[in-house]
């Protein structure tokens, strides 16, 4: 074989069968899948995935079309005649998984500027020129989040652009590595009730022109009211914090808070932020990415505007 070799095994009890193995230098999804629609599935025939890295996401497409894997770690699967041999949670050394998380990390601007444009409608194939002069960015960038989604099988490229085949994969993903960098907070207490809180908001703005914007549960309320909650969440601009905590007359405190602010790190996170029944709210995006951070009934919350908002 030019990509593997076949090892021919025979067992105690007399049974033969061929084991094909698959090298593979990269086992991205996309490449698995292609892989596996070219492989011959014959009796006596166990074919096996072998690369220096396989994802969970590899790995289950491995198990449905029963074909086995293993990496440089040692995570494996087997499943033919009287063996099952299954091997998972092993770190590989070095990974190299740099480029499959980069374009979630908050601290890619850009990426997240393109995949939130693509998320604005979630149905519309899109043309990689049009996000670029859209976010203001090169096509080689646009080309770089392109490649990761359709890599991981989360999108494919048509003849008029990308398209999003697993628009709920990708956001939980997204959510996941944008949850492993914890965010500078100022944690505030008021005497003031949540929705009390929210009002002073739009009238501070009003009146100081301090601009804010409500994300968490305080935000996704706006969209479709399924929680109740008794902390606000939301954006304000770092120079702007000291006065607003002065305007709604609240503390700092290490616990008890009732008001969570944070500062406007990235502009990303306030990309696409509208009015909603009076008040600035973020978009169901950056509500979806803060709401699978909070405890309790975050990811409830998270789910419901989701599906009400961004696969409508």
């Amino acid at each position: 074989m030019q990509d593997g070799f076949i090892a021919n095994i025979e067992l105690d009890d007399g049974y033969e069968f061929a084991l094909i193995v698959y090298v593979m230098q990269e086992a991205f999804p996309a490449q698995v899948l292609e892989k596996i629609r070219n492989i011959s599935k014959e009796k006596g025939k166990y074919p096996v995935i072998a690369a220096p890295y396989i994802s969970d996401v590899t790995a289950e497409i491995c198990e449905k079309n029963k074909i086995g894997y293993v990496d440089y770690a040692g995570n494996a699967l087997f499943c033919g005649h009287s063996i099952y041999l299954s091997e998972k949670g092993n770190k590989n050394v070095k990974p190299n998984r740099r480029g499959l998380v980069s374009v979630f990390e908050r601290s890619a601007e850009i990426s997240s500027l393109i995949l939130r444009e693509i998320f604005y409608d979630v149905s519309k194939t899109w043309k990689l020129k049009y996000l670029s002069e859209k976010v203001g960015c090169s096509i080689g960038q646009v080309s770089k989040v392109k490649d990761f989604l359709c890599r991981n099988a989360w999108a494919e490229m048509t003849s008029d652009g990308i398209k999003l085949l697993k628009p709920e994969e990708i956001l939980a993903e997204w959510s996941r590595v944008y949850g492993k960098k914890v965010p500078d907070i100022y944690a505030c207490y008021s005497l003031d009730k949540p929705t009390d809180i929210e009002r002073k908001l739009a009238f501070m703005k009003e009146h100081t022109d301090i601009d804010y914007y409500l994300t968490g549960f305080s935000g996704g309320v706006r969209y479709t009211p399924v929680v109740r909650y008794n902390k606000v969440h939301v954006y304000i601009s770092e120079e702007d914090i000291k006065e607003a905590m002065t305007f709604l007359e609240c503390k700092q405190v290490t616990d008890g808070q009732n008001l969570i602010i944070y500062p406007i790190a990235e502009s990303c996170c306030i990309k696409d932020a509208h009015q909603e029944n009076g008040y600035s709210v973020v978009s169901p995006v950056q509500i979806y990415l803060d709401c699978m951070q909070i405890k309790g009934r975050g990811e409830e919350m998270a789910e419901a505007v989701m599906k009400k908002e961004i696969l409508k």
